[in-house]
């Protein structure tokens, strides 16, 4: 089906005007999975990922649970060197619970847990996530640090000095202590990807491209269960199905996700980064959102 030339014209146009009006810099890649049309506004610029980082850990889970070199059933027994602060629900709850790889991944997706996604990611290997974005075309998105790491080092703690504990980091968060200057706010050496990388790793699973349809109907069914929907679903209409993940540092709002409808599906990616106002840059990201709906769908009432 062809694309409404002037109302993607028109929605570009929007998009650029609402990332105008925000002290920070917004990154854009929408592409309609029918037509092809696009929408982008610094697609290419790499912004730090946050938790978006967590889309490329789960498409490396289900290619080696399809390479048999994990086992979604396997339980994982969580010690108290497991924890990691920031989102998340299983640093709250008793030590000694077993949840499985599958609830592991789930969790790490619905509720961004950080804990959950350390310990995906010590089934699958930094390397082996890293190995997968080269194959997949994804040039400029990097993963060097777990969500441990990353954290620690805006608080400039190191994970690799066993006087940095998780408590350090907590009693840290407390006081307010961050380096801004720090590796886990820059855009090199860095979790980083970019819009349209992002993007074209969706589109990669919502066209069951490289990994088999059981695999891809299934990640798609956990981040279609996303609990946080203050971007990309927040000003869709009833009709609207979305799976994505969120992404939130200081200064950075991230969502990236399939947007399905009756009318038809689109791939989209929002970044922000150095953001002067974070409630202004979601706000900001979630009228992007719309407009790109409306851009490729439709008006909404």
């Amino acid at each position: 089906m062809a694309a409404d030339t002037a109302r993607v014209a028109a929605t570009q146009a929007q998009v650029e005007e609402i990332a105008r009006g925000v002290e920070g810099i917004i990154g854009v890649y929408a592409k309609d999975l029918a037509s092809g049309a696009e929408i982008a506004l610094h697609a290419d610029t790499a912004f730090p990922t946050a938790s978006v980082m967590k889309i490329p850990i789960l498409y490396e889970l289900y290619r080696q649970v399809e390479a048999g070199g994990v086992d979604l059933a396997t339980r994982i027994t969580l010690g108290k060197d497991d924890m990691v602060p920031g989102s998340g629900i299983l640093q709250d709850l008793d030590l000694g619970l077993a949840p499985t790889v599958k609830d592991l991944a789930t969790l790490m997706i619905t509720v961004s847990d950080n804990a959950a996604t350390d310990l995906v990611l010590a089934q699958v290997g930094l390397d082996a996530v890293n190995a997968t974005m080269r194959r997949l075309g994804m040039a400029r998105s990097m993963l060097p640090m777990t969500v441990r790491a990353l954290l620690y080092n805006t608080v400039g703690l190191d994970v690799a000095n066993p006087a940095h504990t998780y408590e350090l980091y907590q009693q840290r968060s407390r006081e307010g202590y961050i380096d801004w200057n720090c590796r886990a706010y820059g855009d090199e050496d860095n979790n980083v990807s970019t819009p349209r990388e992002m993007a074209g790793l969706l589109e990669d699973i919502e066209r069951r491209a490289t990994l088999g349809a059981a695999s891809c109907d299934a990640m798609i069914d956990i981040m279609k269960r996303q609990k946080y929907g203050d971007r990309i679903p927040q000003h869709l209409p009833e009709g609207a199905t979305v799976a994505h993940k969120t992404g939130s540092l200081r200064g950075i709002r991230n969502d990236a996700g399939i947007v399905y409808s009756p009318e038809g599906s689109y791939l989209i990616a929002l970044f922000a980064k150095r953001l002067a106002d974070p409630v202004a840059g979601v706000a900001a990201l979630a009228r992007i959102s719309r407009a790109i709906w409306e851009g490729f769908v439709g008006p909404i009432p």
